[in-house]
């Protein structure tokens, strides 16, 4: 049995336009890298509270240091959109993980904070 040129032609730009509709994702949006911002009312921002109502807030995803600066403590976290995990150390040399999902509140001696990673 002989396939006509035509025939393989046609074949050949079928497979190559299916190769193309695999190889691009559908959703292919950049993601902000993560960053503190202002804390407003907004449930979407990741939220670390300590006990005098002090907080730092947080968006985006990957990972960020978190320095020895003002307000490294938290009591409480609100998760918001974010899932991932955060480090801090109770005591020197002594680094904990705290892993967290989605629209979750935690409540702890989270502190000092050292370190904060949000899944993409």
């Amino acid at each position: 049995m002989r396939i006509s040129s035509a025939a393989k032609a046609a074949t050949a730009a079928a497979l190559a336009a299916a190769a193309l509709t695999f190889a691009a994702p559908a959703t292919a949006s950049p993601q902000a890298a993560l960053t503190e911002v202002k804390c407003t009312s907004a449930t979407s921002q990741l939220k670390f509270t300590k006990i005098m109502g002090f907080s730092r807030c947080f968006v985006g995803v990957g990972d960020l240091n978190v320095g020895y600066a003002f307000n490294t403590e938290a009591n409480w976290v609100n998760t918001g959109n974010h899932s991932g995990w955060f480090s801090y150390e109770p005591t020197p040399g002594d680094v904990k993980v705290q892993h967290f999902d989605k629209n979750q509140s935690l409540t702890g001696d989270f502190y000092p904070l050292r370190h904060i990673h949000v899944d993409g």
